[in-house]
């Protein structure tokens, strides 16, 4: 069906792209030098704050009475700087379903001849729970550090930002992201994410981002340096395979995801991961003047350290994944995904090159019955039935996004808090619906069936086709997930041997095997949210937000139909070859009876 020597030729361009990549390898930059803080973090101090909060105001959703109160606390907090610039941002968002209106608080402390900033941001807000170790002491912690820093000279401006809505897809840092009018003059971004948290856990430097997009490698690697000098706790280091997920679906939680998405070189740090803590884990019970201690001495040090920097950080690559102590730039990653592709792309163009002249030759010979169909449309029809083998996938997703459009499925701005979304009968019944479409739409196709008078040398370059399509789609949306989807671009070659070979448990095999990178990314995904069971439930929200897009989704369906088809040709029923020159109306509408004479040619 193909010619195996130009397929393996087709390998020469990964080759290229491989050395490409080595050649572009990057040297991680090295860590700012450690500095003195201008003074020892009061950790009780801010815990005091943070007791005051969650007493004066437990409930602070976005929007609410309970958030203004406290953005009043710190506006008066600021305004007893002296020097500071007091200003806010007021901006809507959506919560819980509603529009509400929501502040962010901002001070800043001019710096000396410098005209570059460094910004300090905590959240203010929390949903459904006192948020003692983590909103209530990210504030606590960023008031204490303005008491920490407002007595000294400063070469560079000193940024202060309370945020709202960071419980409602992040909302106050991506407005302030979004339109911070000195934002070109940032050096670095330090979030203050649940730092309070008494029982501490990895990761506590947040680098995950909401979009494609890697961290400031020096930025990380000094808050990671300064953490393990000051503190017990390490980082660790994150593979190339997580991180390479991490770009294919991004899926980071809380304002450091969204920062680093806006293109700001910011980090996270955190006591307690980034998945928003449970209501269960974040009272005053769970708050510790210990943590704040480490994670607040660890900011000063930070801010110190890249004030003692003249220049600006260095960011690395501006997309990147981490393998063997080096950077690798994303671009070369992106084009070793085309480069393996290609293989394919040629193979299944010269498959249906040959099965077009087979039919030409098959056209001088006698047959019986009505005349054959033209080699081009017999081709055009092989492509076009591969294509519907995606039918009920795509079915699913239309009707999913129908829901959504009748507000039977939520679809909270991303990133959104996991704990605000159970998974009880409704969502059950949603997922149930989406099954039955998918399984009723292939039922009504006979998924598992291969038309009679269609031939497997026509069909398996043509399922081959589509897969390549598929995969080049989803590399337009994402190319690092058409870099994980890339072999099943190649699975369909599993068929197309000897016209008398169906190696069935190979192609099976091969169809699972090449499915397991992307796998591993949605396993990725779930591990960043903790989702446990309620996994496919969070994941369907992420579609339904467009976390997921729907590019994504339809390439993504593309591939399991074809892999799909793939299978079912594969398991053709092996009787006596016979010519069936015949052209259905369409591979929808033949006959069961048509069907299960299958053709192996």
């Amino acid at each position: 069906m193909i010619d195996f020597r130009l397929y393996r030729a087709g390998f020469a361009p990964a080759l290229a792209a491989v050395i490409v990549l080595l050649f572009a390898l990057t040297a991680p930059p090295d860590p700012l030098p450690s500095a003195v803080a201008p003074a020892e973090f009061d950790g009780d101090g801010a815990t005091r704050i943070a007791r005051q909060i969650v007493e004066t105001a437990p409930d602070r959703a976005p929007g609410s009475t309970g958030d203004a109160e406290i953005a009043g606390f710190v506006a008066r907090h600021f305004q007893q700087v002296e020097g500071g610039e007091i200003s806010e941002q007021t901006f809507t968002g959506q919560f819980g379903g509603d529009d509400v209106d929501m502040k962010n608080v901002i001070l800043t402390l001019p710096g000396g001849d410098s005209t570059r900033s460094i910004v300090l941001m905590a959240p203010r807000d929390s949903a459904g729970s006192p948020g003692a170790a983590s909103s209530a002491a990210a504030t606590g912690m960023l008031l204490q550090l303005v008491n920490h820093l407002r007595t000294q000279s400063h070469p560079k401006t000193l940024v202060f930002v309370s945020t709202d809505g960071s419980s409602a897809g992040a909302a106050g840092a991506r407005e302030f992201a979004r339109s911070y009018a000195a934002r070109d003059q940032i050096d670095a971004v330090i979030d203050l994410w649940q730092p309070g948290y008494a029982s501490p856990h990895a990761p506590f430097v947040l680098e995950s981002s909401a979009g494609p997009q890697s961290p400031p490698a020096q930025l990380a690697r000094t808050v990671e340096h300064v953490l393990s000098e000051q503190t017990t706790h390490k980082q660790g280091s994150e593979g190339a395979l997580p991180s390479l997920a991490g770009l294919a679906l991004p899926s980071g939680l809380g304002e450091p995801a969204v920062l680093i998405q806006s293109g700001l070189d910011a980090v996270g740090l955190s006591s307690a991961g980034a998945r928003p803590l449970p209501e269960s884990r974040d009272q005053l019970a769970d708050l510790s003047s210990s943590s704040m201690s480490d994670f607040g001495r660890t900011a000063l040090l930070v801010v110190a350290a890249i004030e003692a920097n003249g220049g600006s950080l260095e960011h690395g690559p501006g997309t990147y994944i981490p393998m063997a102590g080096n950077l690798v730039p994303g671009w070369t990653l992106s084009l070793l995904a085309l480069a393996l592709l290609l293989p394919a792309a040629l193979a299944a163009a010269d498959g249906i090159r040959r099965g077009v002249r087979r039919e030409h030759r098959k056209r001088h010979m006698p047959v019986s019955g009505a005349e054959a169909p033209s080699p081009n449309t017999r081709a055009a029809w092989a492509i076009a039935w591969a294509a519907t083998r995606a039918l009920p996938l795509i079915a699913g997703l239309f009707f999913f996004y129908l829901l959504g459009l009748v507000g039977l499925v939520a679809d909270p701005p991303f990133p959104f808090d996991p704990n605000l979304f159970d998974v009880g009968p409704g969502q059950v019944i949603v997922m149930l619906l989406c099954a039955l479409v998918v399984g009723g739409t292939y039922y009504a196709l006979r998924g598992w069936r291969v038309p009679a008078s269609l031939p497997s040398h026509a069909a398996v370059p043509a399922l081959g086709a589509v897969s390549v399509l598929a995969v080049f789609l989803a590399w337009l949306a994402n190319p690092y997930m058409g870099l994980l989807l890339v072999p099943t671009a190649h699975v369909w070659v599993a068929c197309a041997g000897r016209r008398d070979l169906r190696p069935r448990a190979v192609v099976a095999a091969a169809a699972l095997i090449s499915l397991v990178p992307a796998i591993a990314a949605l396993d990725h995904v779930s591990g960043e949210l903790a989702a446990g069971a309620s996994a496919p439930w969070l994941l369907l929200l992420m579609v339904s937000d467009g976390q997921i897009g729907f590019g994504t989704m339809f390439a993504s369906s593309l591939v399991l139909g074809s892999l799909s088809g793939i299978v079912a040709v594969s398991l053709r029923d092996r009787v006596p070859s016979r010519r069936t020159d015949t052209l259905d109306a369409s591979p929808i509408t033949s006959s069961r009876q048509d069907d299960d004479k299958a053709n192996d040619r």
